[in-house]
This record gives C-alpha cells, sequence and structure tokens, in this order.
C-alpha cells in the first residue's frame, strides 16, 4: 500500500509542473546563452566608451605638453619700415626728333624692341646733303687753289722788294691778299664740315640703350628740321628709379640715419602686396615738401 501511494505523488508533482509552464531541463541552455550574450555586450559598450576620452586627449594639439625653454636675451638694432606708394620712372627718357629735312626712306626698329646705343632708327634721304658735301668740297678745293696763288706772289714780291724792285705798299696789299684768302679757306671748312654733320643727321641712331615705343612714323613721310614732333621714343628700363610719396613725419628719421652713412633700402611689391618686384637703395630726396599734400619725394634706385 505504501509503495502505490509514492509512485502516485511523484506523477502528480510531474503533471503539476507541466501545468504551470516551467521549462523542460533541456531547453534552459537558450536563456543561458542570451545572458551570457547580454553581458558581452555590455562589457564592450563600457570598454569603448572609457577609451574615447583617452583619444580626445591624445589627438588634441591644445592638450598636448608644450616644451618652454629659455633663451639668451642680446641687444641690437630693430629695424624701422615705411610704407608708402611708388611710382616706377625711367632715368633717361629720350625723344628723338629730326634735325635735318627730308624724305624718311628706312624705319630700322620695330616697336617695343630693345635698341643699344648708336643702333640705326631711321634713314632720311641724303641725296641733297650727299651734293652739299660735293659743292663745298669743290668750292674749298676752288679757294684753296687762290690761296696758294696768292701765297706765292707774296714770296715774289718779298724776293722783288729786298732788291728794290717793288714798293713797300704793293707788297703790303699781296700780304692782305694772303690773309683774305686763308679766312675764305677756313669759311669754306667750316661750310663743309657743316654739310658733313648733316649728312650724318639723316642717320638717325639711338642716343641711350632702352626699348622703343610705338612707331610713330612710316617710310614716305617728310619731316622737318628741328621739329617738336617726335619720330620715335626711347626709355631706359636698366638702371630704373622708383620715386616714393613719404610723408614729411619720417622726414627727420631718414636725414639721422643718411648723416650716420646708413644705407637706407627699399623693396617694391605689387598692389597686392604678395609678390616682390625688385630692391633698391636711396638715391637722392627732393629739396622742397608739397605744403598740400605734406610729402616729400624720395628717389630710389632698383638693382634687381
Amino acid at each position: 500500500m505504501t509503495e502505490n501511494r509514492t509512485d502516485s505523488f511523484e506523477e502528480k508533482a510531474v503533471s503539476d509542473s507541466k501545468i504551470q509552464g516551467h521549462p523542460a531541463p533541456k531547453q534552459r541552455w537558450w536563456l543561458w546563452l542570451i545572458i551570457v550574450s547580454v553581458l558581452v555586450m555590455g562589457i564592450v559598450i563600457w570598454q569603448r566608451r572609457g577609451a574615447a576620452p583617452q583619444a580626445k586627449t591624445t589627438g588634441d594639439p591644445a592638450a598636448r605638453a608644450v616644451v618652454v625653454s629659455a633663451a639668451t636675451a642680446h641687444q641690437g638694432s630693430v629695424g624701422i619700415n615705411i610704407d608708402a606708394l611708388g611710382t616706377v620712372t625711367p632715368v633717361y627718357t629720350v625723344t628723338v626728333t629730326s634735325r635735318v629735312q627730308g624724305e624718311i626712306m628706312k624705319v630700322n626698329y620695330r616697336e617695343g624692341q630693345m635698341v643699344r646705343k648708336g643702333d640705326s632708327l631711321l634713314e632720311i634721304d641724303p641725296r641733297p646733303y650727299e651734293a652739299a658735301v660735293t659743292q663745298m668740297e669743290g668750292q674749298l678745293a676752288h679757294d684753296q687753289a687762290l690761296l696758294n696763288e696768292a701765297k706765292i706772289d707774296l714770296e715774289r714780291y718779298q724776293q722783288a722788294f729786298s732788291r728794290n724792285a717793288i714798293a713797300k705798299q704793293q707788297l703790303d696789299d699781296q700780304q692782305q691778299v694772303v690773309l683774305q684768302d686763308e679766312g675764305t679757306v677756313k669759311n669754306d671748312q667750316g661750310q663743309l664740315a657743316n654739310a658733313r654733320v648733316n649728312l650724318t643727321y639723316t642717320h638717325i641712331t639711338s642716343p641711350i640703350d632702352g626699348r622703343v615705343g610705338l612707331r610713330l612714323v612710316d617710310p614716305g613721310n617728310i619731316v622737318q628740321a628741328n621739329s617738336s614732333t617726335p619720330l620715335v621714343v626711347i626709355t631706359q628700363l636698366q638702371p630704373i628709379t622708383v620715386i616714393f610719396s613719404v610723408a614729411e613725419d619720417h622726414l627727420g628719421q631718414i636725414q639721422q640715419q643718411l648723416r650716420k652713412g646708413k644705407k637706407l633700402t627699399v623693396d617694391a611689391f605689387d598692389r597686392d602686396q604678395t609678390t616682390k618686384l625688385a630692391s633698391g637703395s636711396l638715391l637722392t630726396l627732393d629739396n622742397v615738401i608739397d605744403t598740400t599734400t605734406g610729402t616729400l619725394w624720395i628717389r630710389y634706385k632698383m638693382s634687381s
């Protein structure tokens, strides 16, 4: 009787557990898998949150340590810079005109060409001036012959006078004839030299080294002597100068440095103040101050 009760009690307990919904021992491994997954995810999230501030601190330049070291102080001069507007101006600008009249036969330059001193620029018809030279050479030869004849006569008169063959007045008159012929010969020589100079003026050359401007005349044009109309304009580029307008308040400082023998330098920049164009040194100061603007003009010679 006792064994039957026990079996029935165990069967009742198993049936009660099934009714209440408790899982069987074989299904509990799913529950443990979920718990372990949650723990792993929590550990990973916690590690990432702890490493983020450390990485931020390491990557921030402001948070890094700055090394500070001590240096020895030295005594010296501090440069003073003056900013001013400048205008580039050439040392020489030549306006070439004609010194003789005539027709332009040839133009030997190109617009914007760099020329050297003595280079041919223009050719004016030389034929009238060559004819003038020939004419003066003939006149000089004629008068030179008359002078030689007068000198021969003077020598004869001197010999005759020494023998008392002629009067003293005749000898004096011949001496004056020789002097007149000498004056005529000198005049001819001067006119011949002038004709030759005019002939050289038909070949117009560059008086300086520089760059020619735009073409102003063409072959076939007639030019007048000593006309104000330019034939070509030449501007020297090397060396070149820059004129700065400096306030008169800085004049005392500039003169003080000049009296000490200091070399005042200048750096020229473009309008954007970004590109250095050239450097130079002080050439001269203007002798007056513009009272309307209170400024002084200073010329600097640019070397590079």
